[in-house]
């Protein structure tokens, strides 16, 4: 006789402590990044004419890299 097919479901990744925690600090890193992407689409209309408009940029680029130190702490975190 032949022996029923006993498959197990494929393990789900179990996380240590310090990958939680890069995890959601990295999640609160990126919070500037999408403020900063509603704050831009809703300044369009006013992009052209705003004396400080380089200020402005400014300030988006730094929360971008922020946020994008957020989402390499979680891809580090998930990697492993």
């Amino acid at each position: 006789m032949s022996e029923p097919n006993t498959t197990s479901p494929p393990e789900q990744p179990h996380y240590t402590g310090g990958q939680i925690a890069l995890i959601a600090i990295g999640v609160l890193l990126l919070l500037p990044g999408v403020c900063s992407l509603f704050v831009m689409i809703s300044m369009v209309p006013w992009s052209v004419s705003d004396p400080f408009f380089s200020l402005i940029a400014t300030v988006w680029i730094i929360c971008l890299l922020i946020s994008a130190g957020g989402a390499w702490m979680i891809y580090a975190a998930r990697k492993r």
